[in-house]
């Protein structure tokens, strides 16, 4: 299973949000035909391979968006209280569960972001960015 396979089962299981993975450059053509509230992953930078005892292990650091769809006349304050909230509450119960994930290991936690909607983008987000590992490895054995 690929890490981004990992990832998207992960999230399914924490929140049961439909999942939704492509480029940086074309996520936006996805997202218009997304059902919402949804998962979107986003890789921030290329992987690395980690070295532990011989057993190598993929590494990636990835922003995953909580998002809704908002009103274009959004009222920021009632953004704020619900809205984001409610997509927090989703990122944390992600977090929570990568915590206790047997494909996955949680890194570190790197930060978040809240988006919100504008003239041209239709829905508000919170972001959280991570660094995870992958629980198994590939060892010499294996190739």
């Amino acid at each position: 299973m690929s890490v981004i396979e990992k990832i998207k089962k992960s999230v399914t299981a924490a929140t049961g949000l439909p999942f939704y993975y492509d480029t940086p450059q074309t996520l936006n053509v996805r997202l218009d035909t997304a059902e919402y509230p949804c998962a979107m992953l986003h890789i921030l930078q290329s992987g690395t391979i980690t070295d532990t005892n011989g057993i190598l292990h993929e590494r990636l650091t990835i922003e995953m968006l909580f998002a809704d769809q908002s009103r274009l006349d959004f009222d920021g304050e009632q953004v704020e209280a619900y809205e984001l909230n409610a997509l927090k509450r989703l990122a944390f119960k992600w977090v929570l569960h990568l915590y206790r994930s047997r494909a996955l290991r949680l890194v570190s936690i790197n930060g978040t972001n809240r988006y919100y909607a504008t003239d041209d983008a239709i829905y508000s987000a919170f972001g959280v960015q991570v660094t995870i590992d992958e629980a198994e490895g590939v060892s010499p054995c294996d190739l």
